[in-house]
Protein backbone atom coordinates (compact mmCIF):
# COMPACT_ATOMS: atom_id res chain seq x y z
CA UNK A 1 0.00 0.00 0.00
CA UNK A 2 1.24 3.31 -0.81
CA UNK A 3 0.82 6.21 0.85
CA UNK A 4 -1.86 7.64 -2.14
CA UNK A 5 -3.59 4.69 -1.14
CA UNK A 6 -3.27 4.73 2.56
CA UNK A 7 -4.55 8.12 2.89
CA UNK A 8 -8.40 7.37 3.42
CA UNK A 9 -6.98 5.08 6.36
CA UNK A 10 -5.70 8.40 7.83
CA UNK A 11 -8.33 10.33 7.44
CA UNK A 12 -10.67 7.77 9.53
CA UNK A 13 -9.05 9.82 12.78
CA UNK A 14 -11.22 12.60 13.37
CA UNK A 15 -7.82 15.03 14.25
CA UNK A 16 -6.75 14.24 10.70
CA UNK A 17 -9.76 15.04 8.76
CA UNK A 18 -10.35 17.81 10.85
CA UNK A 19 -6.78 19.33 9.91
CA UNK A 20 -7.06 17.99 6.31
CA UNK A 21 -10.25 20.17 5.96
CA UNK A 22 -9.12 22.78 7.73
CA UNK A 23 -6.19 23.11 5.25
CA UNK A 24 -8.30 23.10 2.23
CA UNK A 25 -11.01 25.85 3.76
CA UNK A 26 -8.01 28.13 3.98
CA UNK A 27 -6.64 27.41 0.46
CA UNK A 28 -10.12 28.02 -0.84
CA UNK A 29 -9.94 31.22 1.42
CA UNK A 30 -13.35 30.56 3.15
CA UNK A 31 -14.27 32.74 6.14
CA UNK A 32 -13.50 31.41 9.49
CA UNK A 33 -12.06 27.99 7.82
CA UNK A 34 -11.22 26.08 11.47
CA UNK A 35 -15.20 26.91 12.65
CA UNK A 36 -16.04 25.05 9.09
CA UNK A 37 -13.52 22.05 9.70
CA UNK A 38 -15.12 21.53 13.00
CA UNK A 39 -18.69 22.05 11.73
CA UNK A 40 -17.96 19.42 8.33
CA UNK A 41 -15.77 17.02 10.18
CA UNK A 42 -18.66 14.29 10.58
CA UNK A 43 -20.18 14.93 7.57
CA UNK A 44 -16.89 13.98 5.90
CA UNK A 45 -15.95 11.30 7.56
CA UNK A 46 -19.47 9.91 7.65
CA UNK A 47 -19.27 9.99 3.87
CA UNK A 48 -15.98 8.68 3.20
CA UNK A 49 -17.37 5.33 5.61
CA UNK A 50 -20.45 4.65 3.94
CA UNK A 51 -18.63 4.57 0.99
CA UNK A 52 -16.29 2.38 2.13
CA UNK A 53 -19.08 0.15 3.72
CA UNK A 54 -21.57 0.15 0.47
CA UNK A 55 -17.89 -0.59 -1.21
CA UNK A 56 -17.17 -3.64 1.06
CA UNK A 57 -20.78 -5.21 1.24
CA UNK A 58 -20.89 -4.69 -3.14
CA UNK A 59 -17.82 -6.89 -3.06
CA UNK A 60 -19.41 -9.73 -0.78
CA UNK A 61 -22.59 -9.60 -3.12
CA UNK A 62 -23.52 -10.98 -6.13
CA UNK A 63 -22.74 -9.48 -9.04
CA UNK A 64 -26.58 -9.04 -9.63
CA UNK A 65 -26.60 -6.17 -7.41
CA UNK A 66 -23.35 -5.28 -6.88
CA UNK A 67 -23.77 -2.11 -9.51
CA UNK A 68 -26.18 -0.72 -7.16
CA UNK A 69 -24.17 -1.03 -3.89
CA UNK A 70 -21.36 0.32 -5.88
CA UNK A 71 -23.37 3.14 -7.44
CA UNK A 72 -24.29 4.12 -3.69
CA UNK A 73 -20.66 3.78 -2.78
CA UNK A 74 -19.23 6.27 -5.33
CA UNK A 75 -22.14 8.41 -4.31
CA UNK A 76 -20.85 9.03 -0.68
CA UNK A 77 -16.95 9.33 -1.49
CA UNK A 78 -17.99 12.04 -3.99
CA UNK A 79 -20.25 13.93 -1.80
CA UNK A 80 -17.13 13.53 0.78
CA UNK A 81 -14.67 15.09 -1.98
CA UNK A 82 -17.40 17.73 -2.28
CA UNK A 83 -17.28 19.29 0.76
CA UNK A 84 -13.80 20.06 0.98
CA UNK A 85 -14.28 22.01 -2.07
CA UNK A 86 -17.29 23.54 -1.16
CA UNK A 87 -18.11 23.95 2.60
CA UNK A 88 -21.75 24.71 2.42
CA UNK A 89 -22.79 21.60 0.39
CA UNK A 90 -25.31 21.07 -0.37
CA UNK A 91 -26.95 24.60 -0.66
CA UNK A 92 -29.75 23.72 -3.09
CA UNK A 93 -31.81 20.98 -3.52
CA UNK A 94 -30.60 21.36 -7.44
CA UNK A 95 -27.29 19.72 -6.43
CA UNK A 96 -29.11 16.64 -4.68
CA UNK A 97 -30.19 14.63 -7.81
CA UNK A 98 -28.05 11.94 -9.90
CA UNK A 99 -27.82 14.29 -12.48
CA UNK A 100 -27.85 11.71 -15.21
CA UNK A 101 -30.66 10.17 -17.09
CA UNK A 102 -31.30 7.29 -18.81
CA UNK A 103 -34.24 6.01 -21.40
CA UNK A 104 -36.78 4.84 -19.45
CA UNK A 105 -37.82 1.90 -21.51
CA UNK A 106 -35.14 -0.03 -23.35
CA UNK A 107 -35.64 -0.92 -27.02
CA UNK A 108 -35.96 -4.25 -28.59
CA UNK A 109 -32.66 -5.64 -29.28
CA UNK A 110 -31.19 -3.28 -26.72
CA UNK A 111 -26.96 -3.49 -26.26
CA UNK A 112 -25.46 -2.14 -22.87
CA UNK A 113 -22.10 -0.97 -24.99
CA UNK A 114 -24.60 1.00 -27.55
CA UNK A 115 -26.84 2.75 -24.77
CA UNK A 116 -26.33 6.22 -23.61
CA UNK A 117 -27.33 8.28 -20.69
CA UNK A 118 -28.07 11.99 -20.92
CA UNK A 119 -26.30 14.24 -18.64
CA UNK A 120 -28.53 17.09 -16.76
CA UNK A 121 -27.62 20.71 -16.37
CA UNK A 122 -28.06 20.46 -12.53
CA UNK A 123 -27.43 17.54 -9.84
CA UNK A 124 -24.65 15.55 -8.44
CA UNK A 125 -22.82 14.55 -11.72
CA UNK A 126 -22.53 18.15 -13.31
CA UNK A 127 -21.62 19.84 -9.94
CA UNK A 128 -19.00 16.86 -8.91
CA UNK A 129 -17.86 17.55 -12.27
CA UNK A 130 -17.51 20.94 -11.97
CA UNK A 131 -15.85 20.77 -8.03
CA UNK A 132 -13.94 18.42 -8.42
CA UNK A 133 -12.23 18.61 -11.71
CA UNK A 134 -12.85 22.02 -13.35
CA UNK A 135 -14.66 20.48 -16.03
CA UNK A 136 -17.94 23.17 -16.45
CA UNK A 137 -18.54 21.72 -20.06
CA UNK A 138 -20.05 18.85 -20.68
CA UNK A 139 -21.39 16.49 -23.49
CA UNK A 140 -25.07 16.12 -23.55
CA UNK A 141 -24.58 12.97 -23.47
CA UNK A 142 -22.62 9.48 -24.10
CA UNK A 143 -22.58 5.94 -24.97
CA UNK A 144 -21.49 3.59 -22.55
CA UNK A 145 -18.74 2.30 -25.05
CA UNK A 146 -17.42 5.83 -25.06
CA UNK A 147 -17.03 5.97 -21.17
CA UNK A 148 -15.56 2.18 -20.78
CA UNK A 149 -13.13 2.55 -23.87
CA UNK A 150 -10.92 4.64 -22.59
CA UNK A 151 -10.63 2.72 -19.09
CA UNK A 152 -6.96 1.68 -18.99
CA UNK A 153 -8.51 -1.64 -17.70
CA UNK A 154 -10.42 -2.47 -19.88
CA UNK A 155 -8.61 -2.15 -22.75
CA UNK A 156 -7.59 -5.74 -22.93
CA UNK A 157 -11.10 -6.71 -23.61
CA UNK A 158 -11.72 -3.94 -25.77
CA UNK A 159 -8.79 -5.26 -27.98
CA UNK A 160 -9.36 -8.99 -27.31
CA UNK A 161 -12.70 -8.41 -28.96
CA UNK A 162 -11.17 -6.13 -31.90
CA UNK A 163 -12.95 -3.28 -31.13
CA UNK A 164 -10.85 0.00 -30.60
CA UNK A 165 -9.27 0.32 -33.48
CA UNK A 166 -7.54 3.75 -32.26
CA UNK A 167 -6.67 4.87 -29.47
CA UNK A 168 -9.74 6.24 -27.95
CA UNK A 169 -10.39 9.79 -26.33
CA UNK A 170 -11.15 9.89 -22.36
CA UNK A 171 -14.69 12.06 -22.82
CA UNK A 172 -14.77 12.55 -18.59
CA UNK A 173 -12.09 12.37 -15.62
CA UNK A 174 -11.86 8.66 -14.99
CA UNK A 175 -13.81 9.17 -11.63
CA UNK A 176 -17.15 10.92 -12.91
CA UNK A 177 -16.70 8.07 -15.81
CA UNK A 178 -16.16 5.28 -13.19
CA UNK A 179 -19.78 7.05 -12.15
CA UNK A 180 -21.93 7.14 -14.69
CA UNK A 181 -21.36 3.83 -15.86
CA UNK A 182 -22.44 2.70 -12.31
CA UNK A 183 -25.29 5.07 -12.50
CA UNK A 184 -26.55 3.26 -15.81
CA UNK A 185 -26.10 0.08 -14.21
CA UNK A 186 -28.01 0.66 -11.34
CA UNK A 187 -30.52 1.60 -13.31
CA UNK A 188 -30.77 -1.81 -15.42
CA UNK A 189 -30.42 -3.74 -11.98
CA UNK A 190 -33.38 -1.61 -10.56
CA UNK A 191 -36.05 -0.92 -13.50
CA UNK A 192 -34.45 -3.60 -16.23
CA UNK A 193 -34.95 -6.54 -14.04
CA UNK A 194 -36.14 -8.85 -16.52
CA UNK A 195 -33.41 -7.44 -19.23
CA UNK A 196 -30.59 -8.14 -16.01
CA UNK A 197 -31.98 -11.57 -15.03
CA UNK A 198 -31.82 -13.02 -18.40
CA UNK A 199 -28.45 -11.82 -19.36
CA UNK A 200 -27.59 -13.09 -16.02
CA UNK A 201 -29.00 -16.17 -16.49
CA UNK A 202 -28.14 -16.87 -20.00
CA UNK A 203 -24.58 -15.62 -20.30
CA UNK A 204 -24.61 -16.04 -24.27
CA UNK A 205 -24.53 -12.06 -25.16
CA UNK A 206 -21.93 -10.11 -25.51
CA UNK A 207 -22.89 -7.24 -23.07
CA UNK A 208 -22.89 -10.19 -19.86
CA UNK A 209 -19.04 -10.37 -20.60
CA UNK A 210 -18.05 -6.62 -20.61
CA UNK A 211 -20.42 -6.22 -17.65
CA UNK A 212 -19.06 -8.95 -15.68
CA UNK A 213 -15.34 -7.71 -16.90
CA UNK A 214 -15.97 -4.42 -15.46
CA UNK A 215 -17.50 -5.35 -12.15
CA UNK A 216 -14.49 -7.70 -11.82
CA UNK A 217 -12.02 -5.31 -12.27
CA UNK A 218 -13.18 -1.72 -11.80
CA UNK A 219 -13.25 -2.35 -7.39
CA UNK A 220 -9.39 -1.99 -8.06
CA UNK A 221 -9.90 1.43 -9.27
CA UNK A 222 -12.42 3.36 -6.87
CA UNK A 223 -10.79 3.18 -3.52
CA UNK A 224 -7.59 4.50 -5.46
CA UNK A 225 -9.13 6.85 -7.67
CA UNK A 226 -10.72 8.85 -4.27
CA UNK A 227 -7.64 8.30 -2.22
CA UNK A 228 -5.60 10.09 -5.31
CA UNK A 229 -7.99 12.68 -5.79
CA UNK A 230 -7.66 13.60 -1.43
CA UNK A 231 -4.08 13.15 -1.18
CA UNK A 232 -3.49 15.16 -4.63
CA UNK A 233 -5.16 18.02 -2.95
CA UNK A 234 -3.14 18.11 0.15
CA UNK A 235 -0.30 19.59 -2.29
CA UNK A 236 -1.79 21.30 -4.49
Amino acid sequence: MNERDAFLTYLNAVSHARNYLHSRYERIQADDAKTLAYQNVERFMYGLRLGEEYFVAAEQTPLSVQPLLYYYSLTHFLKSCILTIDPTYPSSVKVLAHGLSTRKRKKQHYRFLEDEIRIQPHGLFPYASKCLFRKNELPTKVSMSELLEPLPFMKPIFQYKSMAVEKSTEILPKLMAEFAILYNLSMLVRYEDEWWGEMEQLRDREDYVFIKYYLEKMPEEIPQLISSWLYEHVID
